[in-house]
């Protein structure tokens, strides 16, 4: 017998006799009694020790193998998975941003259109071996009939990936707004294809001295009273981690539940910040003005009648939209054929395409109306186009050639008003340049080159041009009770050519409505005290009130003074920090410039009261624009064949498909993605 612990680790010299570990024991009688004292021998002690001590670090070593190993084979796993995600992301945020549809009808292995995402996946599949690896492994394993392993394929990974992206998107819009520190809500509302009512919520602020409006989320609301719009917006705030005591600035259109001065949503905000002040959207306002411009006479409202009811009749039909573009082949050939352009009822400005397309086919208009009154035998539209043809005369052409030089500046307006990085101090000067050129059109001089430009046209046109003016044909004679009336002095009024009285009761008229509602509608209502505020925000970007002067003006001291109360701030400190910043930076005439000369120049470290100050004006909004935008994506997100959407994935769809110039962070999002359940896979 020999003793294997000892064989294995007894090597001193000292333990070289031992018969248990070199020649062997063969006494077999006394076999129990030799194994016994040789189990008490300090020997075999020694070497099981250490045999143990030879085990337990084998095994140490071998699981630490196994470890790496493993460590090694999970790392490898998780990174497939991530590059996967990584694809699967990119894919779900294509189709997001343009607004598709993800799935299809039918989405079964035998379908020949499975939807967008798996259709998508499929094709870059041929070209990228991360997917093509995943569908394979798909396949065999469904062909082994074996349990699949996680395909994220299935509509509710597709859903978590929507919600993870919009998370993230999320998260980068409240960073930038906590650095921005102050904000201002722009909101309007809307009714969806499901007819349910939607309010989409903007935020506007200034992040690194740059103007920002970021889409945050639309909701849907039971209903729209200043009460529920108020819980709403408190609920967002809420939800989003924004402080209401930080908001400077509410956009609304002049709806009474939004702007009313007493049960509105403005004065309901104002209640909880009387800081937040309130800024009737702009460009509601430009296109309230040409609404009332275009009621200016009973000619212009003839004359818009008559361009829609044109638009309708020339292309409601095939046949006639076809006469009407070989009439423009042969009048004009080799030129463009030019569509007519449809009124908008809620957009006055968009007005300017349809008048300025009507204008350069006028000739076709007339020659296609023609051709279809001599038809023979005669057409079914025929009596509407005799009434029509009689209807363009004259005073039509000239409605037009007025119309069409006021309408294309104030459609220029409009789009500036409408930029989203637009500050009120741009705004007015934008509206000022509006007053200015009306005042220059003002002119005989003017409108005789725009009455010299309708007779030509109506000569080229065979259109008869009238003698003498309306209603002087034959002078009635007013009975001498009525004599001093007021009405029958306008109408007694003699004109003495046809010039004069569409000069006076047609050009003047409507330029001077245009004017008046300019004026009425973006000069205020009285001294309130957030027009007291706006206007002393504009005098810190008028560079004179601060330069060139040993003294301030009472004016300018007391926009500080206002300013400083207002807002916090010391007056003295202000009034230094402009005076040094235009001595020292000089061509800085908008906001925009002035934000721009603050960070190339570290202004906020120099000039901290006057960025305050600066910044809050930026912050305040101008118009509703980037909010009426969102209703553009909502048509597309939301449509007849997908009205079912929730309201939580409508909104991250819209997040998506608007905020296009975040830029991603893929880890970032597989993060969250990991984090939102307990997932199957290795992330």
């Amino acid at each position: 017998m020999y003793c294997f612990s000892c064989r294995l680790f007894l090597n001193e010299q000292k333990y070289s006799k031992s018969s248990w570990r070199v020649a062997g024991v063969s006494n077999w009688k006394k076999a129990r009694e030799k194994i016994k004292e040789h189990a008490e021998s300090e020997a075999h002690l020694t070497s099981m020790v250490r045999w143990n001590t030879f085990k337990k670090s084998a095994l140490r070593s071998a699981f630490d193998v196994s470890d790496a190993l493993g460590k090694a084979k999970r790392d490898r796993e998780k990174q497939q998975n991530r590059e996967l995600l990584t694809r699967l992301i990119d894919i779900t945020l294509y189709l997001a941003r343009q607004g598709k549809a993800f799935r299809g009808d039918d989405e079964s292995d035998t379908s020949r259109n499975q939807g967008n995402f798996l259709e998508l996946v499929k094709m870059f599949s041929q070209y990228d071996s991360v997917l093509k690896l995943h569908l394979e492994n798909l396949k065999c394993q469904k062909i082994g009939k074996n349990r699949c392993q996680v395909s994220l394929l299935s509509n509710r990974t597709q859903n978590d990936l929507i919600k993870a992206l919009a998370t993230f998107t999320k998260r980068e819009i409240r960073k930038e707004i906590e650095e921005a520190t102050i904000y201002s809500v722009l909101i309007d509302e809307t009714t969806d294809v499901s007819h349910c009512e939607q309010v989409s919520i903007v935020v506007r602020y200034v992040y690194q001295m740059e103007i920002k409006e970021r889409f945050l989320q639309v909701c849907n609301v039971a209903k729209t009273t200043g009460e529920e719009m108020e819980k709403t917006v408190l609920d967002l705030l809420k939800n989003n981690n924004l402080q209401i005591e930080n908001m400077r600035g509410q956009g609304y259109d002049g709806a009474a539940n939004m702007s009313g001065q007493y049960k509105g949503l403005q004065s309901r905000i104002l209640q909880h910040n009387n800081k937040a002040l309130y800024v009737h959207c702009q460009a509601h306002c430009l296109n309230l003005v040409l609404v009332e411009a275009a009621k200016s006479s009973i000619h212009f409202i003839t004359f818009f009648n008559l361009v829609q009811k044109l638009y309708v009749f020339l292309t409601s039909s095939t046949k006639r939209h076809t006469a009407f573009v070989k009439c423009q082949e042969a009048l004009h050939p080799g030129e463009r054929v030019i569509q007519l352009q449809k009124l908008s009822d809620t957009r006055w400005a968009c007005r300017e395409k349809a008048l300025k397309a009507l204008l350069k086919v006028i000739s076709s208009v007339v020659k296609v109306l023609t051709d279809i009154t001599q038809q023979e035998p005669p057409d079914t539209a025929a009596g509407d186009a005799r009434m029509y043809l009689k209807a363009i005369d004259f005073e039509f052409l000239l409605c037009l050639e007025i119309a069409s030089p006021v309408f294309e500046v104030t459609a220029l307006a409009s789009d500036a008003l409408q930029n989203s990085d637009i500050d009120l101090s741009t705004a007015y000067a934008v509206v000022n340049g509006v007053k200015d050129t009306l005042s220059n059109l003002r002119t005989e001089q003017q409108f005789g080159k725009l009455f010299k430009s309708a007779s030509e046209k109506a000569e080229a046109a065979g259109i008869s041009i009238p003698i003498a003016p309306p209603g002087q044909q034959r002078q009635r004679r007013v009975p001498a009770k009525y004599s001093h009336s007021t009405h029958a002095a306008v109408e007694s009024h003699s004109f003495q050519s046809l010039e004069d009285y569409y000069r006076v009761k047609v050009y003047y008229t409507f330029i001077d409505v245009l004017s008046q509602e300019l004026e009425r509608r973006f000069r205020g209502d009285g001294e309130t005290q957030s027009n007291k505020i706006l206007s002393a925000l504009h005098s810190l970007t008028k560079p004179n009130k601060w330069i060139g002067k040993e003294i301030i003006g009472p004016d300018s001291l007391e926009a500080i003074h206002t300013l400083c109360e207002f807002y916090g701030g010391e007056e003295q400190k202000l009034k230094t920090e402009l005076r040094v910043f235009y001595a020292s930076f000089q061509d800085t005439s908008t906001v925009k410039d002035i934000l721009k000369t603050l960070r190339d120049n570290n202004g906020q470290d120099i000039f901290p009261t006057l960025v305050k100050m600066i910044t809050t004006y930026a912050t305040i909004p101008v118009s509703t624009a980037t909010v009426e935008r969102s209703f553009s994506k909502l048509k597309l997100v939301k449509d007849t064949l997908r009205n079912l959407c929730s309201e939580e994935r409508l909104s991250d769809l819209l997040l998506l498909a608007i905020e296009k110039d975040i830029p991603l962070n893929h880890s970032e999002v597989v993060n969250i993605y990991r984090d939102m359940a307990p997932r199957r896979l290795m992330l």
